[in-house]
């Protein structure tokens, strides 16, 4: 059985980039952030610029319990990362959430993002900067 990872990445506070340095700061910025993902991932693994300033990764092919640990394999590379801009450099985090796919009563892939999503937004919530696996308990009105 090919095992599916699934991870939603967001920039932390990203609007602040975009409001203090300016929109081209703030395209700078996404466009290093995609590299570092890129980087962090293997070739079979997809990148994919999800709205605004979202990430969806999926991990092809992943062993099981494999996608926490590439998440925070991420997640620590882009706080250690200094994103340069004309006149100043600045440091950003990222929040991510993730499932995997197939997992118990979960019919599609489209589920499973939605709980990646789901665990993003606790992430986003527990004070950012973090990767909070999806479990059933983060979404009761699916259950």
């Amino acid at each position: 059985d090919t095992r599916l990872g699934i991870l939603m990445c967001d920039m932390d506070f990203f609007k602040e980039v975009n409001d203090t340095h300016g929109h081209d700061a703030g395209d700078m910025v996404l466009t290093n952030l995609a590299a570092i993902l890129q980087e962090s991932v293997r070739e079979s693994d997809i990148v994919i610029r999800f709205g605004g300033e979202e990430f969806l990764i999926l991990l092809i092919d992943v062993d099981e319990n494999q996608t926490p640990k590439v998440a925070e394999k991420i997640r620590a590379a882009v706080e250690d990362y200094t994103f340069q801009l004309p006149g100043t450099d600045i440091k950003k985090t990222l929040s991510i959430g993730t499932a995997e796919f197939p997992s118990p009563g979960v019919k599609g892939v489209w589920e499973v993002i939605k709980q990646a999503d789901v665990a993003l937004y606790k992430a986003k919530d527990s004070g950012r900067n973090q990767v909070v696996v999806f479990s059933p308990e983060l979404w009761p009105e699916k259950s």
